[in-house]
């Protein structure tokens, strides 16, 4: 049976990688009470500046637009050091866990001297749910030095949870080529392609991590109720066989 997995284990990370299990779940990184602390302070800075769904800046956004990725990407890291400035730093508790649990070093990707972005924190409300994609750097960023980097992995840290639905659904279908024949317009890919596919949903705990192989196909469905669905995740590869990068 193709499950997540809740119970490390000392070949966990190649089981990731190959797809022999399609998420690596690890529970309560943060308490409640933490994670309610900066949820707080998350939704009154979304006030403050007009509402907005994501905050950090997404190198899937800036493909072609280099420089201004890495400027955005000092700007929104150095807000998000002031948003958990009087808190537990969610990013920091991810990056000690992926560090604990592979044995591996993990830092924020750097080039030319200057830093990728640390994370991002997207915000799904009633209705909004994300369409069947793939996450690819090394197919679609080849102008980034991270593109360069081997066994790429997806880490997600659920900060609060909605009153229903925001599952996130993966499919035991990994993304060739030949798919591209079927990529959507706007984004994501037709659902023909994962018709008959095994599928595994995780519900977004609040306080629990995910860690996945984004190269297999997956989606958000749809948050139900007027509590967000808020989350802060990144992108991490291996630059050496001890040594991880991550980046957003």
């Amino acid at each position: 049976m193709w499950t997540p997995q809740t119970l490390f284990e000392s070949d966990s990370y190649d089981d990731l990688i190959t797809g022999k299990i399609p998420a690596l779940i690890v529970p309560e990184i943060l308490s409640k009470t933490e994670c309610s602390s900066l949820c707080n302070r998350i939704t009154n800075n979304q006030t403050t500046n007009g509402n907005p769904r994501r905050f950090g800046t997404s190198l899937s956004s800036h493909i072609y637009e280099k420089s201004k990725y890495f400027s955005n990407a000092q700007r929104s890291n150095d807000s998000l050091k002031k948003l958990f400035a009087e808190n537990i730093s969610p990013l920091i508790a991810m990056r000690n866990a992926i560090s604990k649990k592979f044995q591996k070093q993990l830092t924020t990707a750097i080039e030319n001297g200057m830093s990728y972005s640390d994370a991002v924190i997207r915000i799904h409300g009633n209705d909004d749910s994300v369409h069947l994609h793939r996450d690819n750097s090394n197919f679609e960023m080849s102008d980034y030095n991270v593109s360069n980097l081997k066994n790429q992995l997806s880490a997600i840290l659920y900060l609060q949870s909605p009153e229903q639905g925001g599952e996130l659904t993966i499919y035991h279908k990994l993304w060739n080529k030949e798919d591209e024949r079927m990529r959507e317009p706007d984004f994501g890919y037709s659902s023909a392609l994962i018709e008959d596919v095994h599928k595994t949903k995780i519900s977004p705990i609040e306080g629990n991590m995910v860690l996945l192989n984004p190269k297999f196909y997956h989606q958000i469905e749809s948050v139900s109720g007027s509590r967000s669905r808020i989350s802060i995740g990144f992108f991490f590869g291996e630059l050496s066989k001890n040594y991880l990068c991550s980046w957003s």
